[in-house]
């Protein structure tokens, strides 16, 4: 059970959290539905949906991850977040985030302002002394921000160029992104390294400091679209699977 709890949490931690970046095509206004099929050790684990709606400059959007199955049996977990923005020359500027995540014991909730792209923590549950000061982290996206901007659509000659810091309103990390590969039937993958850089304790650094992961992307008319992306842990290997 702690197992598929620690798997599932980083994967929060690390691709729901890059900053105000976007190698992505140009806002197009509408709706848009995404779902992905979590398999952690090639066992089908649990789902991700996210809506976004764009309206002129204007950004909305939702999420849900969570456990499904047996596994949800197991290590039930539920992680929601809504956002509203602005999104200027393919960069996202939130304005507004609230999320709250369910173990099935304990609920916590998080809130969070933006002013002059500075985060401001409204609400959250007990800080702990290493983690880092929502003031100092100019720059950084929200959670569900992030997520839009590394899952958008993206043109071939943005993709994997990326040195990306983060904040989740606790700790800081960097994304690196190279390549890109090509893949089979013209595809195209991206390699990351995450790197822990603050708001982590000793023994969370003692377990590792950099992890990889990879993102695949399949062409479409106007460029390439997210079919799948992984990441390893100190547990082992979660794959996120487009429907």
């Amino acid at each position: 059970m702690h197992f598929f709890k620690t798997l599932v949490a980083f994967f929060l931690y690390i691709f729901i959290a890059v900053p105000s970046f976007s190698a992505t095509l140009g806002a197009v206004e509408g709706e848009e539905t995404h779902r992905f099929d979590v398999f952690l050790l090639g066992i089908k684990a649990g789902e991700l949906r996210y809506h976004k709606s764009v309206k002129g400059t204007a950004y909305s959007a939702q999420t849900v991850l969570e456990t499904t199955g047996l596994v949800a049996l197991l290590a039930p977990y539920m992680f929601q977040a809504e956002v509203t923005g602005q999104r200027l020359k393919n960069r996202y500027l939130p304005q507004s985030y609230v999320e709250i995540s369910n173990t099935g014991k304990r609920i916590t909730n998080k809130t969070m302002r933006y002013e002059n792209q500075r985060p401001t923590l409204l609400a959250a549950g007990e800080r702990k002394k290493y983690w880092l000061k929502p003031a100092d982290q100019k720059g950084t996206l929200d959670p569900l921000s992030a997520l839009l901007a590394l899952l958008d659509d993206a043109v071939s000659s943005q993709l994997c160029n990326a040195d990306l810091p983060v904040f989740d309103g606790e700790r800081r990390v960097l994304l690196s992104l190279s390549g890109p590969t090509k893949l089979p039937e013209d595809g195209l993958t991206c390699q990351g390294i995450y790197t822990r850089l603050g708001g982590f304790s000793k023994q969370e650094l003692a377990d590792g400091i950099t992890f990889p992961f990879y993102i695949n992307y399949h062409p479409i008319d106007a460029g390439y679209r997210v079919t799948k992306f992984s990441f390893s842990t100190l547990r082992g290997t979660a794959t996120f699977e487009r429907r």
